[in-house]
This record gives C-alpha cells, structure tokens and sequence, in this order.
C-alpha cells in the first residue's frame, strides 16, 4: 500500500521526466506546468523529512489564504 510520501515521490519522478521530454520538443508551456507539479510533489518530501520546512509551508499557505 502506498502512503503519501511515496506517492509524491513518484509523481515528483514522473513529471520531471516528463518535463524533461516536453522540453526537448518545445512544448515549454507544458513544461512550465509540469515543473510547478514536481515542485509541489517534492515539497511533500521534504515537509516530512524535516519538520521546519513543514512549519514554513504551513505557516506560507496561511499567509497566502
């Protein structure tokens, strides 16, 4: 069974492969898209791997709400 962090690991994974293939034939807007969806992926990994990452994401989705 698969739990949160390796699900986003995977997506992370996944979508900078993909990003890496939009890339190489132009299609930089989706490239665009798909880098903003690995970066999110990634920040699940190291919110969990270090807790004051985690408290500076709560504390910026707050901020930004």
């Amino acid at each position: 069974m698969e739990n949160r962090i390796q699900v986003a690991n995977y997506a992370a994974t996944l979508t900078r492969e993909l990003c890496r293939m939009c890339r190489k034939v132009k299609l930089d807007d989706l490239a665009y898209l798909l880098e903003v969806a690995a970066a999110e992926a990634s920040k699940e990994h190291v919110a969990k791997t270090n807790g004051s990452a985690r408290a500076a994401v709560h504390q910026l989705s707050a901020q930004s709400s």
